[in-house]
């Protein structure tokens, strides 16, 4: 059974922990302790005092304010790592460094430097077993995988068009208000967008160019258009501007043979001939997090090499990314990104 440790406690974490403990409950792994530098956020999101930390939450995991106090007390095989974007790749180095296997929310780093120190120390670790997994979680969304099978297959013919859409709320919720802060997020294109331009990688391959048009209404480039250099049009658009809006991501694709929309978290096939539209037969129990944990516990527990999600594919996204930030950043103008071999 693998041990898992949690570094980070907010939003994201949630989806983590609950991924978690539905591993444990099937028996496979177990969540020993959680860890977040901040108590109050720990007390809103679990309901407990940590006066005399660590304190056992319900019975499933100790709860730290100090993750060096959590790693000396407990027993722990992967570390999981939640924390703001600009830490990802000091505390996912130092982990992997420290023998541990890790898996670390998106963005691998907020710069292609930073990754390239955390592929040198993954490349250690992984002479002795261990795994890296960064949180490209749409790898394991049942929406993406069948988009993946259709343009494997090609039963709809090739793509024409196609084009991903990611609305959110101004992120006001975040500890010390660090979205806010482009040195730390990277804006909604380094943080939000990323997705979709991951995803766009992952099925299409690498883009020839690619434009991006972003304007600052609240925070530096928190609303993105970005366009992708493929034989289709390829279209990103990426918005946290909108006060009060629910979170929603969507795509569009056109096929020779048919239209594959997913809006308001529903999956639709519009046949091209005019036949009528229907739900494709796409879900799994283990979707999304769940998957990507579900994933790199079989990694852990049965050895074998990672190619669905690979670490050195999040460096390339962190590449483009700053292809598209170099963009905005002169308004507009294309730029030619370059990518690193990852056979």
């Amino acid at each position: 059974m693998v041990k898992t440790a949690m570094i980070g406690f907010g939003g994201i974490a949630q989806s983590h922990k609950n991924a978690h403990l539905q591993f444990e409950a099937e028996g496979r792994e177990k969540l020993v302790a959680v860890c977040d530098i901040d108590p109050e956020q720990v007390k809103r999101r679990i309901k407990i005092n940590l006066e005399d930390a660590p304190e056992v939450c319900g019975g499933h995991f100790n709860v730290y304010t100090d993750y060096e106090e959590m790693l000396r007390s407990e027993d722990v095989d992967l570390v999981d790592i939640c924390v703001p974007s600009f830490l990802h790749a000091k505390i996912a180095t130092e982990m992997l460094e420290r023998g541990y296997n890790v898996l670390s929310e998106k963005p691998m780093a907020l710069n292609s430097a930073d990754c390239e120190t955390m592929l040198a120390a993954y490349e250690k670790a992984k002479k002795n077993g261990k795994y890296l997994m960064i949180g490209q979680c749409l790898h394991f969304y049942p929406e993406y995988e069948y988009l993946k099978a259709c343009i494997g297959d090609g039963r709809f013919g090739k793509v024409t068009s196609a084009v991903f859409q990611r609305l959110s709320g101004i992120p006001m919720w975040s500890w010390q208000n660090w979205y806010w802060d482009y040195e730390k997020a990277g804006g909604v294109i380094t943080d939000m967008q990323i997705h979709d331009l991951d995803m766009a990688r992952w099925l299409f391959g690498e883009p020839e160019w690619v434009e991006c048009r972003a304007s600052s209404k609240y925070t530096k480039f928190d609303n993105s258009h970005v366009t992708l250099g493929y034989d289709f049009p390829v279209t990103c658009l990426g918005d946290w501007t909108l006060r009060g809006v629910k979170f929603n991501m969507s795509f569009r694709f056109g096929f020779e043979k048919a239209s594959v929309i997913l809006d308001g978290g529903k999956l639709t096939v519009y046949p091209a001939d005019g036949s009528a539209a229907y739900e494709p037969d796409y879900r799994h129990p283990h979707t999304g997090i769940a998957g990507e944990v579900g994933y790199l516990l079989d990694l852990i527990e049965n050895g074998g090499e990672n190619v669905k999600n690979t670490p050195v594919s999040a460096y390339n996204t962190i590449r483009l990314v700053e292809a598209i930030r170099e963009s905005a950043e002169n308004g507009g103008r294309r730029v030619v990104p370059t990518f690193v071999d990852e056979n």
